[in-house]
C-alpha cells in the first residue's frame, strides 16, 4: 500500500483547493485511486450517504499541512479483503512523511474513535459538497 501510496498525486483529487479537515484544525487535500464515485457521495455534513461500502482496494491518501501551509504528513486508507479488520469496515490505515516514508502503518486504533460512528458512510468522512471539483 505505501508504495501505491507514493504515486498519489496520479489519483484523483476531489477537492478543489485545501480545506479544513472535519476531524481537527487543519487542511487536507484528498487524493483517490479505486472506488471514485461511490467516494465522492460520503460528505462529512450529512451521514448514510448511500455508499455503504467502497471496492476493495480502494486507496484514499490524504495531504496534511502545517500552519505553513508545507505538507507535513501523508494519511492514508485501503479498503483490504473481508475480515481484514470487520470492527472498522475492513480499513488498512497508514502515516508516512511527506516523501511518502512510512511513519505509521496497519490497523491504527488511534484513528477508529473519529471513524467508528461514520459506518453508515463506510467509515468515511468524503469532502463537504462545496469543497468537491
Amino acid at each position: 500500500m505505501m508504495e501505491l501510496g507514493r504515486s498519489y498525486k496520479s489519483f484523483k483529487r476531489i477537492d478543489k483547493s485545501a480545506y479544513t479537515s472535519s476531524l481537527g484544525a487543519f487542511d487536507i487535500n484528498v487524493y483517490v485511486d479505486g472506488d471514485v464515485g461511490a467516494y465522492r457521495k460520503i460528505h462529512p455534513e450529512t451521514t448514510g450517504t448511500g455508499a455503504t461500502t467502497l471496492a476493495v482496494g480502494t486507496l484514499i491518501v490524504r495531504e496534511v499541512f502545517d500552519a505553513n501551509g508545507q505538507v507535513s504528513k501523508l494519511t492514508l486508507m485501503a479498503k483490504g479483503p473481508s475480515g481484514y479488520d470487520p470492527r472498522i469496515g475492513d480499513w488498512w490505515w497508514g502515516e508516512a512523511d511527506p516523501a511518502g516514508n512510512p511513519t505509521k502503518l496497519g490497523r491504527l486504533t488511534e484513528c477508529h474513535g473519529c471513524h467508528l460512528p461514520r459506518a453508515t458512510d463506510d467509515y468515511l468522512f468524503g469532502v463537504p459538497r462545496e469543497d468537491q471539483r
